[in-house]
């Protein structure tokens, strides 16, 4: 009995460290996005074997964020964007062509998007 015990706790300890990123997203979500958030211009530069490029990308579709995704290491444009950014390190986030978010940050993907939204009534 105690043996099995303690594989059920382990299992549910593998389970919680494997989706903490989830269940930190659902105890504590981002702020909503405003109404015209989601139509900003998003530019992701990634890689296909990149964990937290995922995680951005699963983001933005959850969230109803178009994006352009660009490969540095498959595109060309990509690679040279990515180096003008002065990269170092994928994921990079780029907004309405003006913010950048290095890594995986969806509290500051967030932010942006809405900051971005008031900027541009002040402007207007």
């Amino acid at each position: 009995m105690k043996t099995s015990t303690f594989f059920v706790l382990l299992a549910v300890a593998g389970g919680t460290l494997e989706n903490r990123d989830k269940i930190s997203h659902w105890i504590n979500p981002p702020p909503p996005l405003s109404q015209n958030a989601t139509k900003k211009e998003v530019v992701l530069y990634s890689t296909t074997w990149c964990g937290y490029c995922a995680k951005t990308r699963e983001f933005f579709a959850e969230n109803h964020i178009k994006y352009t995704d660009l490969d540095v290491e498959k595109s060309e444009q990509g690679r040279k964007e990515y180096e003008r950014l002065g990269g170092n390190g994928v994921p990079i986030v780029i907004i309405s062509r003006e913010i950048a978010i290095r890594g995986y940050n969806p509290e500051a993907i967030t932010d942006a998007l809405n900051r971005s939204e008031i900027e541009n009534a002040k402007k207007n």
